[in-house]
């Protein structure tokens, strides 16, 4: 799978500015874009709920307007609504864009909704997914958004452009991507939270060893020779590893074994390895030649 992130496409129309742009659906991600993007753009507001609209608007200081008014004013329309409604959301935007009678371009930002796989509407709707976690985005961490849509990369990238890089790839992998890594994450915050409640620390310093140290080595991932800290715990990760390794490897001394009844036998299966499948390849990591200031 290639993603190209190389700027320039001769498909792409010379206009690439996005306009005035209009979020609908105010939800944690669609606020949070609305409220990165209206630092660089005109941004309208709109949601299927009229009091998260008005809190919303109030809060970021922005105008919310029904859809007849956002399709009237609007040049970009972010559909962020909630993926099972997506389908629907389009519908009813393409219907009064007949009414209205200006085009607007529709970005797709569900990522487990597949834009190709949208109906056909006659509107122009791309796609637009990004490999991010809301609160990220509101802190301002750089991402990659993917999109299929070679002759809006240019807008894209200039929508996008304070929120990291727009490459060319298939929008279908950054679903599983997302939630996968969300998975892990959630696993591996809820193992430390409890090994260390376990120990008996009190909760505000469980807290800050989640979200300040492990979330802090996790942006700083992949990790740098020249930091010896972090060096010394990969260092105590492969020891822990090899530990493990070995005394899984090492033969036991079966007792002498009982008269063996006749006749067919169950069968025992195999000890189950207690050895991650990953966990030697961090030792071999760890225990690789330093070289120092170099790429980790």
């Amino acid at each position: 799978m290639t993603l190209d992130p190389r700027p320039g496409n001769p498909a792409e129309p010379r206009h690439n500015d996005p306009g005035t742009i209009a979020v609908v659906g105010l939800g944690r991600l669609g606020a949070v874009l609305a409220d990165r993007l209206a630092e660089r753009f005109p941004v309208l507001l709109n949601d299927s709920d009229p009091a998260v609209a008005r809190r919303v608007a109030a809060e970021l200081s922005l105008p919310d307007m029904d859809q007849r008014e956002i399709l009237s004013a609007a040049d970009t329309v972010l559909l962020c609504v909630p993926p099972q409604e997506t389908a629907a959301a389009l519908r009813r935007l393409a219907a009064l864009t007949k009414q209205v009678g200006r085009r607007a371009l529709f970005v797709n930002m569900a990522t487990s909704v597949p834009t190709e796989d949208l109906p056909d509407l006659g509107v122009e709707v791309v796609g637009l997914k990004p490999v991010c976690q809301f609160t990220a985005v509101a802190l301002g961490l750089k991402t990659v958004l993917v999109t299929s849509a070679p002759r809006r990369i240019g807008l894209l990238r200039t929508l996008a452009a304070d929120l990291g890089e727009v490459v060319l790839g298939p929008e279908a992998c950054v679903g599983p991507a997302n939630r996968a890594a969300t998975k892990a994450a959630l696993r591996a915050c809820a193992e430390l939270a409890a090994e260390l409640t376990g120990r008996g620390l009190p909760t505000d310093i469980v807290r800050a060893a989640v979200r300040n140290v492990f979330v802090g080595t996790a942006l700083d991932y992949p990790p740098s020779d020249a930091n010896p800290y972090t060096r010394s715990v990969l260092d105590e990760i492969a020891a822990e590893a090899t530990a493990t390794a070995t005394a899984t490897a090492r033969p036991v001394t079966a007792p002498r074994a009982a008269r063996t009844p006749k006749g067919p036998q169950p069968t025992t299966p195999p000890p189950t390895a207690l050895v991650p499948p990953d966990a030697l390849g961090w030792a071999a990591w760890a225990e690789r030649p330093v070289t120092p200031g170099g790429p980790a």
